[in-house]
């Protein structure tokens, strides 16, 4: 063999050998990547989950649709049917709460589709729900100035809540990812997620 034959077929081995290793291997162990196909929150829904999971959310509100021999949910409209152990195999931490001192959120993806009404909720609960003992998450929103018209997600408020003039009150990061954890919460009809019971 000789030696310009002897190069080529070492470039092309290391280049097979690299595309093998770099790009092949981790495609087949990981497989594609498909957004939410099952129902299982991504992006930035994981993010809000943690963030559920870090303001103790789960210490006032479950996450479980029980049957109606056991409560009032499903007349109450918080689910069509009874949460299944199934829905939550696949899941890491699974934040289900121990104690319902406010609705069960099992399902508030499917009731509440508005993100606005979310954030309003978050920076004053008892504006929505008045007498309520959710505390006030203003936290994780932001005062930045008014320039031109008003932000999109920017919230309308009036009285003590207004910021002062030139100013508005938008979500921050954290917010909207909370937001969209809030939003993903959605049980899919039996059949639909791929799973059997």
């Amino acid at each position: 063999m000789t030696e310009p034959k002897r190069v080529l077929l070492g470039i092309l081995l290391a280049t097979g050998v690299g595309w093998l290793l770099l790009v092949w291997m981790p495609l087949r162990k990981l497989g594609p990547i498909r957004p939410s196909a099952d129902g299982a929150p991504f992006g930035r829904a994981v993010i809000g989950g943690k963030v559920y999971a870090a303001n103790g959310c789960a210490s006032c509100h479950t996450q479980v649709i029980r049957p109606p021999n056991l409560g009032s949910d499903i007349a109450r409209g918080w689910g069509a049917r009874r949460s299944l152990p199934v829905e939550y195999q696949e899941e890491h931490i699974v934040p289900l709460g121990v104690l319902r001192l406010g609705p069960d959120l099992a399902d508030v993806g499917e009731r509440r589709t508005e993100p606005h009404w979310y954030y309003r909720l978050l920076y004053d609960p008892r504006t929505v729900y008045p007498g309520t003992v959710m505390p006030s998450y203003r936290y994780l929103f932001s005062r930045v100035p008014l320039l031109g018209s008003p932000l999109p997600d920017a919230l309308s408020l009036s009285g003590r809540d207004a910021p002062p003039p030139g100013f508005q009150v938008v979500p921050g990061p954290k917010a909207r990812a909370l937001v969209a954890y809030l939003l993903s919460l959605k049980r899919v009809p039996l059949g639909e997620t791929g799973k059997t019971p």
